[in-house]
């Protein structure tokens, strides 16, 4: 095992490996175009599997952050080849150990004894090895079965040696692709990897995730036992169940796989937009599926088990209001409201090309929004890539927030466990209770308010831009209108409506002012009426929302 590597030969190797890898690829490129359709498949199956082979190998000898790597590759069945998922899948469960005296020295460093002193009894076999630790069984004084996790000695300065190594790919990579910001993925997995050295902070996301989920009886999470947890040791009430990747096993219980993937996804949806806190790294080696039954013995449908939280992450309410107007946008089929929520989200800003960016936006939904995961895995993977390049090369200023980096990959990997379970599954089915429940629910009427006010501001600004389109367009002679006499009363009450609401909105935020300027200068009656005003204005704009539907 060359997990002890003196840390320039770990970077060495990772460096060496990613460019090997690369560069494989590349050569296939060039000699593509002197092979035949079918003598190029072989050769690319046989590549995928040699790199493959390569990449687990190393993630097997060297742990750290390449099996990290691996674990999220693994899952991404949707997207990567077979042979690729096929061979990684073992590093969701068949990582070689470490030598247990090491554990155990780091054990009893930690919690002060011999574990044969602290637990009634220890099995010295783990029952899985990850990138950062292993996790051995044990029983409590009191038979309490519990999960041990113990890290590895030195994991930090593997960690900070595999990041220098990952920063030289970068360096290599940003060379390669001018238009993908490779640092701020590396600087969003080195935060995400720092997190996850904490096993203390993994367990008050444990405790946030139980409380989350305390009134779901399809949800289980295992308890914290805090009294045998440190910053490098966790213990935790031990769960079993099938991994949810394990098909055969899933079949021989009887469970139904369609409802299972509809319970994951159904799972998620509570946590992005319910909790606004998500387990975000549901690779299928921390996600387990147990048989519901009943009292009676009947089945009651499946339930599911997460576990390892060390890498979670709370939702800003901003994002979370964009990504709730996108999948709104995108359910409705409105390019527009998806282009406003990815202004929300922070990959635009106000100053770009809308419109030309709203025509990418309607392509892109065109193609892809009613797609399987079976339909997806059949796209060609230099297809996509060269729509991405050309996508981010006419629109330079697209960019990917910090936090969405982590939200991204969570929804790849769910994708992909979603796929093996109903290649047949349409998310946009599953989503659309929730789209619709947060669209009218969940905002009093003050803040409806506000919001449609600020929806007319954003219209209302928007109408010089808009005004100057249509003027442009003809001075080119390019611009024609057919109108009816129905059509200008349609549009003259338009009109109407849309001053009217704007100057009934202009005075409430003038008596808006008046109250909070009345009632810092300690003048009672002018306070009261002037929040009398806006009460009445507020009620008036509210009845014309409702009088124009």
């Amino acid at each position: 095992m060359n997990y002890y590597l003196h840390p320039k030969r770990r970077i060495l190797k990772i460096v060496f490996l990613s460019l090997r890898i690369f560069l494989s690829y590349k050569l296939l490129s060039l000699i593509m175009f002197f092979s035949r359709e079918e003598s190029l498949r072989k050769r690319q199956k046989k590549l995928h599997h040699k790199n493959a082979a390569m990449l687990f190998e190393a993630a097997t000898s060297l742990k750290g952050v390449l099996i990290k790597i691996g674990q999220f590759l693994s899952a991404r069945v949707d997207f990567l080849p077979d042979e690729y998922t096929e061979v990684l899948s073992k590093l969701q469960d068949q990582i070689p150990p470490a030598d247990f005296n090491l554990i155990k020295k780091r054990l009893i460093e930690e919690l002060g004894e011999e574990p044969s002193i602290i637990f009634k009894s220890f099995n010295e076999e783990p029952i899985a090895a990850a990138s950062l630790g292993q996790v051995h069984e044990a029983v409590l004084k009191n038979c309490d079965r519990v999960a041990v996790k113990i890290q590895y000695p030195d994991i930090e300065n593997v960690v900070k040696a595999d990041l220098k190594a990952l920063n030289w790919v970068v360096k290599f990579l940003r060379k390669q692709f001018k238009d993908i910001n490779f640092d701020v993925l590396l600087n969003e997995f080195s935060r995400i990897l720092q997190d996850e050295l904490n096993y203390i902070h993994e367990g008050r996301n444990a405790e946030i995730f139980y409380d989350n989920f305390s009134d779901d009886k399809d949800i289980i999470v295992p308890k914290i036992y805090w009294e045998y947890t440190t910053l490098k040791v966790l213990t935790l009430q031990f769960v079993e169940g099938i991994k949810i990747s394990n098909i055969e096993d899933i079949e021989k219980a009887n469970i139904d796989k369609k409802s299972l993937a509809a319970l994951l996804l159904n799972s998620y949806l509570k946590q992005f937009l319910i909790h606004r806190f998500f387990h975000g790294d549901p690779h299928p080696g921390n996600i387990f599926v147990q048989q519901g039954m009943s009292h009676n013995g009947s089945y009651q449908g499946p339930k599911l088990v997460f576990v390892d939280f060390g890498l979670m992450q709370k939702l800003p309410s901003q994002m979370r209001e964009g990504l709730l107007n996108s999948g709104i946008a995108i359910i409705k089929r409105d390019t527009s409201g998806i282009v406003q929520g990815l202004i929300d989200l922070g990959f635009l800003s106000r100053k770009d090309d809308i419109r030309g960016i709203e025509r990418v936006v309607g392509y892109f939904m065109e193609k892809y929004r009613d797609i399987t995961p079976k339909e997806f895995k059949n796209i060609d993977i230099n297809e996509i890539s060269q729509e991405i390049h050309d996508l981010l090369q006419a629109y330079p200023s697209v960019q990917i927030p910090n936090n969405f980096i982590l939200f991204a990959r969570t929804m790849g990997m769910l994708n992909g466990i979603s796929s093996k379970l109903d290649p047949d599954l349409n998310i946009i089915e599953i989503a659309t209770p929730y789209a619709q429940r947060f669209a009218h629910e969940g905002k009093g009427w003050i803040e409806g308010t506000i919001a449609k006010g600020k929806e007319l501001g954003i219209s209302l600004t928007n109408i010089p831009k808009q005004l100057e389109d249509i003027l442009r367009t003809s001075n080119r002679g390019e611009f024609h209108m057919y109108i009816t006499s129905k059509d200008i009363n349609n549009i003259l009450g338009k009109i109407h409506s849309v001053l009217y609401r704007f100057l009934t909105l202009l005075t409430i935020v003038i008596f808006m002012l008046a109250y909070i300027f009345f009632q810092n200068n300690g003048r009672f009656v002018e306070t009261i009426l002037s929040g009398i005003a806006t009460a009445i204005f507020t009620i008036v704009l509210i009845c014309s929302f409702f009088r124009n539907k």
